[in-house]
């Protein structure tokens, strides 16, 4: 009986704690926009999870765990970028991005997985820990509460409750059908109908309603939440798992080696007029009609594309390729090399490409994605040269890293600053300049693009197309939407 009441006071304790995440929430970000309320908002969840895990969970720093706990820097880094940054696009994927990443820590950390983190099955057990079992646990403080009602009324009274609360439950429907045919049928009633919500509740009381439904659920679904990670559940039964790969497909060697030379031949062929023609700048060789500006922006796509099929070729293999003759696996590692080096060439030209274009028709979000993108196929490439002529070399683990870091760091590059140095280099170079697409950069960029404003001959334009910004900057805004990015920008359009 002892353990049971302890057990049912933390319960209520991780309830209640719930219910207090769910009304910081409501009080950081209800009809507010988001900013240093969104890290605020993160030490949170982290103190109602370090709290809850102390009382029913064993903490520790290991090896094993090195990597659970490190996640806590992109975690908090993409957080604080709501408050140091106003690009929106990255905004919205870190609203999404963090809460994952903060679910991978904490299954992690409680060791609520059975999988590697870095495999699909773990992002399996993810999908079950949020969509089955946080949704299953969200009925127990309803159970709670049944229990502590039963405990205080008497049977038949309680009995009584039940009858009438299922009565009303089923005559709630039926009265909305009911009660929309009578509308349509009599519009005096429907008028009179009408007027009963803004009798009973005026805007504030309805609102006051709205809010503490959201908290509700908000709470429900943390509470839910942390005992999926905390509380026990159901033993499962596991199944086996063979060692051996009987079944497994393999490729043969000897049509491996066929496919990879034919496309290595097509490939040094393609390498060599790059680098005769491209990055050469030999123009006298051109075909007719081709000038040398058109042949470096076309066919930045299709690298791009020949790039990613030859990622697709180069994965496959090296997990489909039949070890059983090492000669011919050997033959496979080196075309698979000469591979790699191929497409390294390809993406170097496709860059170039791209910066040969920019420098023509400006810089954009897109452009720089797309050279974010290249550096980071260049980085899976390496990664994957390693694994060719290492077999235990880890390929997934490594690159979920390397994508998270890069996604941080591109956070942190100031990507729309960035875009407006380039623009006003390329400006004072040639005299183009797309005013229009500079004023639509987020207030990051503010800064750098007020420097046109001692332009006398774009000055007017650009003062006419950054009056939005600057009334959008003169409405108050609560302490929780603060950002620094705003605040920089405010002097500059003042």
């Amino acid at each position: 009986m002892a353990d049971e009441a302890q057990g049912q006071k933390s319960f209520q304790w991780l309830l209640l704690g719930a219910f207090g995440i769910g009304c910081l929430g409501d009080f950081l970000f209800y009809g507010k926009e988001f900013g240093i309320s969104y890290p605020l908002f993160l030490i949170g969840m982290y103190a109602f999870f370090f709290w809850q895990a102390r009382q029913r969970h064993h903490l520790t720093i290991t090896s094993r765990q090195a990597f659970a706990w490190l996640l806590t820097v992109p975690i908090f880094l993409l957080g604080l970028t709501f408050f140091l940054y106003s690009n929106g696009f990255f905004h919205l994927v870190n609203f999404v991005l963090v809460p994952f990443l903060f679910v991978v820590q904490t299954m992690l950390l409680t060791k609520r997985h059975r999988a590697k983190w870095y495999t699909i099955s773990f992002i399996g057990e993810v999908l079950e820990t949020v969509l089955f079992y946080t949704l299953k646990y969200t009925r127990l403080p309803f159970i709670l509460a049944k229990e502590w009602i039963k405990e205080r009324v008497d049977r038949e009274k309680y009995g009584v409750i039940t009858k009438v609360l299922a009565g009303v439950g089923i005559s709630v429907p039926i009265l909305l059908v009911v009660l929309g045919l009578l509308s349509n049928a009599d519009s005096v009633f429907g008028h009179f109908l009408s007027e009963i919500p803004s009798m009973l509740f005026d805007v504030g009381s309805a609102e006051a309603l709205f809010r503490l439904l959201v908290i509700g659920l908000v709470t429900l679904v943390l509470f839910g939440y942390m005992y999926a990670l905390l509380g026990q559940r159901e033993a499962r039964v596991e199944l086996p798992v063979p060692k051996d790969e009987v079944g497994k497909i393999v490729w043969d060697g000897i049509i491996l080696v066929t496919i990879l030379t034919i496309i290595n031949v097509v490939y040094a062929a393609f390498v060599f007029i790059q680098i005769s023609y491209l990055f050469s700048g030999e123009e006298a060789a051109l075909p007719d009609g081709v000038t040398y500006a058109e042949y470096a922006k076309n066919g930045f796509n299709e690298l791009v594309s020949v790039t990613i099929i030859n990622f697709i070729i180069l994965l496959s293999t090296m997990h489909l390729a039949s070890r059983a003759k090492p000669l011919l696996y050997r033959m496979v590692q080196i075309l698979l090399s000469f591979l790699t080096v191929c497409t390294s060439f390809m993406l170097f030209s496709a860059y170039f490409r791209l910066s040969l274009y920019e420098e023509a028709y400006g810089y954009t979000h897109a452009r720089l994605l797309a050279h974010a993108f290249m550096i980071f196929l260049f980085v899976l490439f390496v990664i994957a040269l390693l694994k060719i002529w290492r077999n235990a070399f880890s390929l997934m683990k490594y690159y979920a890293i390397v994508a998270l870091v890069s996604y941080v760091l591109l956070n942190y590059v100031n990507m729309d600053a960035m875009i407006a140095k380039n623009n006003l280099s390329r400006y004072y170079a040639t005299g183009n300049i797309d005013i229009e697409y500079l004023s639509r950069l987020s207030y990051d960029a503010i800064p750098v693009i007020m420097e046109l404003a001692k332009d006398k001959s774009v000055a007017a334009s650009l003062q006419y197309r950054l009056e939005y910004k600057k009334e959008d900057l003169q409405e108050e805004k609560s302490w929780q939407s603060f950002n620094l990015a705003r605040y920089w920008a405010k002097p500059y359009l003042q």
